[in-house]
């Protein structure tokens, strides 16, 4: 990103990003210690605040999947917001750009029959949740011709996992496990320039 030209010399006439863009991406997540790779989708709104920061706003979805020996195994589907800011430079050609962000996942996790039947026979634990947390993100990414992206980036999250455990009809209690669901990601993306009327 460096090595890019600061282009264009007049930005408010000859920018290299849109002001306005609506960016669609697909990709890949993980691996990591607890979850497997799997696929994410992401629509992203994003508004140039002054050349050259850009503020956006994401909405994610990934699926994985727990593969590992200290945590109830099963499927896990996480929708996780974000609102990013980045700066960038290049030309029109090729424009590069880096950034951070806040994000907050939500996750809906289903541990499988195996897990579900051993955590209830030996200790009661009738069901498994995954606190939904606040956590951070790294990018750094390629625009190609204003239209196509190359993008990577590293989440970092630190939640618990939630189990309840039934002591009888009326009464039960729960207990919490840390947990790290940071990930890896990979995405191309293509980009829509939208126009506020």
């Amino acid at each position: 990103m460096l090595s890019l030209p600061i282009y264009p010399l007049n930005p408010t006439v000859q920018d290299t990003l849109n002001p306005t863009n609506v960016h669609v991406t697909v990709g890949l997540n993980g691996p990591n210690s607890l979850l497997t790779a799997g696929p994410e989708f992401t629509l992203k709104y994003e508004w140039m605040v002054s050349h050259p920061i850009v503020i956006r706003s994401s909405l994610d979805y990934k699926y994985s999947t727990i593969n590992s020996n200290l945590f109830p195994q099963g499927k896990m589907h996480s929708f996780v917001t974000s609102l990013e800011t980045f700066t960038y430079r290049g030309t029109d050609k090729m424009t590069g750009y880096l950034g951070i962000g806040i994000v907050y996942s939500m996750n809906n996790f289903h541990p499988n029959q195996i897990s579900s039947d051993s955590l209830f026979n030996n200790h009661n634990i009738s069901k498994v949740e995954i606190k939904n947390k606040l956590g951070y993100r790294l990018i750094l990414g390629m625009r190609i011709k204003k239209s196509y992206s190359v993008e990577i980036g590293i989440t970092e999250i630190k939640t618990d996992f939630i189990y309840t455990t039934v002591l009888n009809n009326s009464s039960y209690f729960e207990t919490l496990q840390k947990a790290r669901i940071s990930d890896f990601r990979f995405t191309l993306g293509y980009l829509i320039p939208f126009k506020v009327f």
